[in-house]
């Protein structure tokens, strides 16, 4: 039933074959959303890598959708339009259909950012129905999906039960790359390996969890309550230290390590996928991982050893509004804004086009998809290359060019409203 989803090469995944261009599939078939769908493997044949070529694939983030009536946030400050937002996954899919059979783009995947379905399913008693729904859609997609784990995949369902998902690689340890292209390679990093979410209580993951948050935020209790006291006396980057975000921990962090010196030895360039925010300035400060700095670390280490950038971009969700960044190195770090936003009246998806030089990102309407904030180049009406004509109207584009590293600039004011955005 469900076709568009990757199985590639993780962490804990003994071969070392990259995926190609060719794939293979491998069929499963219940009704179940975790335990099943079609399901693609790597083929054993690899490219031959050194030389950068291009590729494109689909983004969306934050669909966060439940069969329920419009709500609000948990400061009451913004609308969410749960509904709407599964209307804007169907149009997004409908939008990367025409892509591919109009406008001749092969898209390689679709980048699915996290949170698909809202926490508010817990409630409603339809967590199962709502991930079956999102993720049929999804496969209606024109190549498979790559699909991260966000906290609201934590707040429905458990790491155990994750395990059985067969939309994700394999539930417990979600950090894994794939090379979509020759010269390229894509790590999607796990972002709540070390949470109070979705581990079972004794889990070491979890216990670590609860140390960090009692020494970094008393406000925390152990089995994440506390609510609107959170940020009391919390203040600047500390205040990521929250339930809702998470870390990546030593085991993952030493592996995106390796990861980018194998790349560097094999003169490829890197997308990194998190749900999680990697840079402070990518958002409002206070919806990063717990352990973004070292993450950074080696980011920034593996770019300032090398004449030309080896991490290119860094796409996250989880801050809803979306915001743009380039940090010192050069590397993009993009978060995208959420359906929930505006709901089906909105147009927050597009589809990024890779080349040697630059990332190009093209949208129905990109100030929905990825906000104009100070720093994020200007957009423009779409080339010959993309038709016009499309089911959802023309289309824009922002150009993202490599090697331009620029100096760091001051940092960003946080609010109690913006701290709330993503809860």
């Amino acid at each position: 039933m469900f076709r568009n989803v990757l199985r590639l090469r993780s962490a804990t995944t003994k071969t070392t074959v990259m995926m190609t261009g060719a794939t293979v599939l491998l069929l499963t078939n219940t009704t179940s959303a975790l335990s099943s769908s079609k399901t693609y493997q790597e083929s054993p044949k690899v490219q031959k890598l050194g030389t950068e070529s291009s590729f494109s694939f689909g983004v969306i983030a934050d669909v966060q959708w439940a069969d329920t009536e419009d709500g609000y946030n948990y400061a009451k400050t913004v609308k969410r339009c749960y509904r709407g937002a599964f209307q804007t996954l169907g149009n997004a899919v409908d939008w990367w259909c025409d892509q591919s059979s109009h406008n001749n783009i092969n898209l390689s995947f679709i980048a699915q950012l996290g949170d698909i379905v809202d926490g508010i399913n817990v409630k409603l008693k339809e967590s199962d129905v709502a991930l079956q729904k999102a993720i049929k859609e999804l496969d209606r997609a024109p190549c498979p999906s790559i699909n991260i784990i966000g906290n609201h995949e934590l707040y429905n369902f458990d790491r155990t039960e994750l395990t059985k998902a067969s939309w994700l690689r394999h539930g417990n340890k979600e950090f894994y790359s794939i090379s979509p292209s020759a010269g390229w390679r894509v790590i999607v990093l796990d972002p709540y390996q070390i949470a109070l979410i979705g581990h079972s209580r004794d889990d070491p993951r979890r216990k670590e969890a609860v140390e960090l948050l009692a020494k970094e935020n008393p406000n925390i209790s152990p089995d994440g309550a506390g609510g609107r006291n959170w940020y009391d006396g919390i203040e600047g980057y500390q205040r990521r230290f929250v339930p809702y975000n998470g870390g990546f921990g030593k085991e993952q962090l030493d592996w995106f390590a390796s990861e980018l010196a194998l790349a560097s030895v094999k003169q490829e360039r890197v997308i990194v996928l998190s749900h999680v925010i990697i840079h402070p300035k990518a958002c409002a400060g206070g919806t990063m991982a717990w352990d973004y700095e070292k993450a950074l670390d080696i980011i920034h280490s593996i770019n300032n050893s090398n004449d030309v950038e080896v991490v290119i971009a860094v796409l996250c969700g989880h801050d809803h509004r979306g915001f743009y960044y380039q940090d010192e190195t050069g590397v993009h770090h993009c978060t995208f804004s959420s359906p929930l936003n505006k709901g089906s009246k909105g147009k927050a998806f597009g589809m990024i086009k890779v080349s040697p030089n630059t990332m190009e990102i093209v949208g129905p309407y990109v100030d929905d998809f990825l906000p104009d904030v100070p720093g994020r180049p200007p957009k423009k009406s779409c080339d010959e290359n993309v038709d016009g004509d499309s089911i959802l109207g023309p289309c824009e584009s922002i150009i993202l060019p490599f090697g331009q590293r620029k100096q760091p600039s001051s940092s960003s004011t946080i609010t109690d409203e913006q701290s709330f955005v993503i809860r």
